[in-house]
C-alpha cells in the first residue's frame, strides 16, 4: 500500500468531468480519479475549508461515527477493474472492526473529514498513476518512477522512447513530456488535458 494525500479537484478539460487528483507522501506519483460532480464539490469544500451552509451527507456521517465513538482507521482505493476504481474504508468501533466497500470518492470525502489516512494498493498505482519527474535544472534530485508503471503507461513510454518515429508517435512522445512537466509543476488541469489529448491520438490509431 502507499500513502497519498488529496491535492486537488480539478476538471478534465475535454469532457469536464471532475478529477480528484492524489499524490504519494514522496512527490513521485501522481494518480487522478473521475468522480461525480456532488462528491467533487464536497471533497472541494472540505479540502479549502469552505464549509456548506448546511450540513451534508459526509458532514451527517461524521456526526454520526462522533456519536458512535467509532473511528475511521483508513480508506484504502484497493482495485481498478474496467475504469473503475473500486476503495474500502476501515472502521474502529470498540473491539469491533469493519471494512466497508465504499466508491473512493466517498471514501476521499469522509477521510478528509475525519483525518484518515488514504492508501492506495501498488496494483493501481502501477495501472494508473503517473510518474513524477522532478527537474535537475531545479536543483532537485531527479525522482524517477517509470519502472513501476506498465510499458503501455503513457507515463513510462514518454521517457523511455527515443528517437522520431513518425510525426505523429512523436507528438505523444512530446506530449508526455510534457506531461511529465505538468505533473511536477503541480499543474494538474493542464495535466489532465495533456492526459486527454495523448489518450484521444492513442484511441485515433487504435
Amino acid at each position: 500500500m502507499i500513502e497519498m494525500e488529496v491535492v486537488g479537484v480539478v476538471l478534465e478539460p475535454n469532457s469536464n468531468r471532475p478529477l480528484v487528483c492524489l499524490k504519494d507522501k514522496d512527490h513521485r506519483v501522481f494518480l487522478p480519479i473521475a468522480i461525480g460532480n456532488f462528491e467533487a464539490t464536497a471533497i472541494y469544500m472540505e479540502l479549502y475549508d469552505e464549509p456548506p451552509p448546511r450540513p451534508i451527507p459526509y458532514d451527517l456521517l461524521r456526526s454520526i461515527l462522533d456519536g458512535l465513538d467509532a473511528r475511521v482507521v483508513q480508506v484504502l482505493i484497493n482495485a481498478l477493474r474496467k475504469d473503475t476504481f473500486y476503495a474500502e474504508i476501515t472502521l474502529s468501533c470498540g473491539e469491533q472492526t469493519l471494512e466497508i466497500d465504499s466508491r473512493p470518492s466517498d471514501a476521499i470525502a469522509v477521510a478528509l473529514r475525519v483525518g484518515a489516512p488514504i492508501y492506495v494498493e501498488e496494483a493501481v498505482v502501477r495501472e494508473a498513476g503517473v510518474a513524477v519527474e522532478k527537474s535537475v535544472e531545479a536543483g532537485v534530485e531527479v525522482e524517477d518512477a517509470k519502472d513501476h508503471l506498465p510499458a503501455e503507461h503513457p507515463a513510462q513510454a514518454g521517457l523511455v522512447m527515443g528517437g522520431d518515429q513518425g510525426g505523429e508517435q512523436s507528438r505523444v512522445v512530446t506530449l508526455k513530456a510534457k506531461l511529465q512537466e505538468a505533473v511536477a509543476r503541480e499543474e494538474y488541469e493542464e495535466a489532465a488535458k495533456l492526459r486527454d489529448e495523448i489518450g484521444r491520438i492513442k484511441h485515433e490509431r487504435g
